[in-house]
């Protein structure tokens, strides 16, 4: 699985209090974890990881929506 799309979210109104979610296989996924688990967020950014700049120690942590919404979130590429 390929998970090259970054979800990052805002809570608050000040747009660059922006924190990582997770990568996600495509925008369509990213934006149905964000309406099932983080209702409240002020704004949301779905981008391509390659034009992203992410420190040397950045974890990425993959999130999969499949069989009817189930959430399984894996870290590393690992199966937690």
């Amino acid at each position: 699985m390929i998970a090259e799309f970054v979800l990052i979210v805002s809570m608050s109104a000040i747009p660059t209090d922006l924190k990582y979610v997770g990568n996600f296989v495509d925008c369509k996924s990213a934006q149905e974890y964000l309406r099932l688990n983080l209702p409240d967020v002020k704004e949301s950014r779905c981008l391509l990881q390659k034009y992203m700049y992410l420190p040397d120690n950045f974890k990425k942590r993959i999130i999969t929506i499949d069989d009817g919404c189930k959430l399984r979130r894996e870290c590393n590429e690992q199966r937690k």
